[in-house]
């Protein structure tokens, strides 16, 4: 969809949808970036990826019956192409079709008080009610609202006045229904009107002949008025007590990818040396594509002193510091009732149990009990004993994150591999490839498939995990967690800091974990600046979850002159959307060299890399002083509080440069 598209249609969804003119906001349930990703390339009948919010007052468990009941086909093994139905503790992913999404309306308080209620107080009888739903969808009506739809999209002022259809079909064909009642009815011809504006969006004036599109626009008509009537018909006899368990209909959004000079700009080795401290003791996650644990960088030296066992440079994934792996790409599949992705080596006795545990969590979900992560738990996992079950990560994002955080490859290691091993200069000679926390532990949760693609739900349920972790344990299990992601903030249709990420982030937070995130790499339009010279600069460009309150937010600097060169360009900086100064910190996130899959090095820029120099920090801060585990808030205003000043505008650089000496000099 081109820019001329999507303002058009946005034009359309705020005009039809609006509670008064010029609203920024939909009374709908249903985002504008629902209907936006239905219209993309006019894929209404295709199943795209939804995250559905329960109500407060139902929970996923009610929300998933009550889907069900509407969608049965979701609940079956061999659901039509593409579609299921998943969840995880906060919410459901539904990958469904717009027809089937608009079965799901009548779930929705919008629904109850716009819709059912109003009719509902018509008095109709059900036979009336069948008639009326017939005439509404047939060819006559149908007829009538093409016409209206073209009319009304031929020109931006005559778009402006989308909601005027609803309006004429309350007054000339539902007058006599009573005023709630034939309002009720208009707001459900709105609904119908801008799905067929939305199919009409790129078309050009000689697209079609004239008849052509009429009987087009008139079948489009036809098919949203049937669909919106069976919901009327089959539901208004429920009365207004009929359950709203649905609150919210969101995009699945995609989330985006966001040494060791830039140990010694953030003082982690004069730190490590003057405390003699690395980490022991602390677990760190990293959401991200996965971590080599084969890397000889993480092996763990502690219980290894001697040689390391290496094989085509590389050691047994038993032997590192990354102490778990699991793929939280399966996590839809899991909790839809399809089997996962699993090595191929797994044989039939493996896919009996992993059919059995798929059973169970079905069961759970069915009886309204939330998912159980014990039964879950093994379907995620990728074995560390068997390195023959290993599964290396494809991207080499997460494992370049981890090598920041906890790297520790001793250069008799990597200088004396018989097989040629290209090397950045600086690290030619005898130096150690260390990350800021070389000791600490790492767990490895994978967000991003094989192809490099990850979404919202993914997220929320290794977030939900870690959560779990802390509480089915004595003893904190994991103490961080590094978010070097970004997903672009739903503006329209979520308070800033309130999407679906960002509040799980702040859940985690209170349970006493802290949680690093990347500021996004958005502060500088390359495009827009080519036309337009000394210009390219963007302002609040904070993504999620970096707009969550009490995440330490952190934008990108120089690695080793951030004096001189302040922030980073393309680092994204605040304020926020509401106000609220992020990010929290910068860090180093030019030309980062760190680890890669397959035991070698590279070097990378972005906000991702800054994200994971204040993991490394708050890592070797809690190793040193044990006392402040489980206390995140106050380990963020430590880190704030030592930051070193860069001179920069604090919606650029926060409280400045995380520095590692001060922090732990300062407890």
């Amino acid at each position: 969809m081109n820019p001329t598209e999507r303002r058009a249609a946005y034009l359309l969804i705020y005009a039809g949808c609006a509670p008064e003119p010029d609203h920024f906001t939909s009374d709908l349930p249903v985002s504008a970036e629902v209907w936006l990703m239905y219209a993309q390339d006019k894929s209404f009948g295709a199943p795209h990826g939804l995250l559905l919010t329960p109500h407060n007052a139902a929970g996923v468990a009610a929300l998933r019956t009550a889907v069900l009941q509407r969608l049965p086909a979701l609940a079956e093994p061999d659901a039509p192409a593409g579609r299921f139905l998943a969840a995880n503790e906060s919410h459901l992913l539904a990958n469904i079709d717009f027809f089937e999404l608009l079965r799901l309306l009548p779930l929705t308080p919008w629904w109850d008080t716009q819709v059912r209620r109003p009719v509902g107080a018509a008095g109709m009888s059900a036979a009336a009610r069948k008639a009326l739903a017939h005439s509404l969808a047939g060819e006559a009506f149908a007829r009538w609202l093409g016409e209206a739809v073209l009319a009304h999209v031929a020109s931006e002022t005559a778009v402006a006045r989308f909601k005027d259809i609803g309006h004429t079909a309350a007054r000339t064909r539902f007058g006599g229904l009573g005023g709630e009642c034939s309002e009720a009815l208009g707001r459900l011809v709105n609904v119908a009107a801008l799905y067929v504006g939305m199919t009409l969006l790129g078309l050009s004036d000689d697209s079609y002949p004239p008849a052509v599109l009429r009987q087009r626009v008139m079948q489009d008509s036809q098919q949203v008025l049937q669909a919106l009537w069976q919901c009327v018909e089959g539901d208004c006899g429920a009365g207004a007590g009929a359950g709203t368990p649905l609150w919210r209909v969101s995009v699945n959004r995609d989330v985006e990818h966001a040494v060791f000079a830039s140990r010694r700009t953030v003082k982690a080795d004069a730190a490590i040396r003057v405390f003699d401290t690395g980490g022991q003791g602390v677990r760190w996650a990293v959401i991200d594509s996965g971590i080599d644990a084969r890397h000889p960088a993480f092996a763990d030296l502690d219980r290894f002193p001697g040689p390391l066992p290496l094989r085509d440079g590389l050691i047994e994934p038993r032997l590192s510091r990354v102490v778990r792996t699991l793929d939280f790409t399966r996590l839809s599949a899991i909790t839809s009732g399809r089997l996962p992705s699993l090595p191929k080596s797994k044989g039939g006795a493996d896919d009996a149990e992993v059919r059995k545990r798929i059973e169970a969590v079905a069961r759970d979900l069915a009886a309204g009990r939330m998912i159980d992560w014990s039964v879950i738990e093994p379907l995620l996992e990728i074995p560390h004993a068997d390195a023959a079950q290993y599964v290396a990560p494809v991207g080499s994002h997460g494992t370049h994150v981890a090598g920041i955080i906890g790297a520790n490859w001793l250069s008799s290691m990597y200088l004396d591999r018989p097989e040629p091993l290209r090397v950045p200069d600086e690290l030619a000679g005898p130096v150690n490839v260390t990350g800021i926390c070389p000791r600490v532990e790492l767990l490895d949760l994978r967000i991003f498939d094989a192809q490099g693609r990850g979404d919202e739900f993914g997220i929320l349920g290794a977030l939900q995990y870690v959560r779990w972790l802390n509480q089915s344990r004595d003893g904190q299990y994991v103490h961080g967690v590094n978010l070097s992601l970004a997903l672009h903030h739903d503006v329209r249709n979520y308070a800033c800091g309130s999407t679906p990420v960002c509040v799980e982030c702040d859940r985690l937070v209170g349970n006493g974990v802290i949680v690093v995130a990347a500021a996004g790499n958005y502060g500088y339009d390359e495009a827009y600046a080519a036309a337009h010279m000394g210009a390219g600069f963007r302002g609040q460009t904070i993504t999620d979850p970096g707009n969550a309150q009490s995440v330490i937010t952190v934008g990108a600097t120089h690695r080793t002159d951030p004096m001189r060169y302040g922030i980073s360009y393309f680092s994204s900086h605040g304020p926020t959307g509401d106000g609220r100064i992020k990010p929290d910190l910068v860090a180093p996130g030019e030309k980062v060299t760190s680890t890669v899959p397959g035991g070698t090095l590279a070097s990378m820029d972005g906000t991702s890399m800054a994200a994971p120099h204040v993991s490394g920090v708050a890592a070797l801060l809690l190793s040193r002083n044990g006392e402040l585990m489980g206390q995140p808030a106050k380990v963020k205003a430590l880190l704030c509080d030592t930051a070193t000043d860069l001179g920069r505008d604090r919606e650029f650089q926060g409280a400045g440069l995380v520095d590692a000496l001060r922090v732990l000099q300062r407890v």
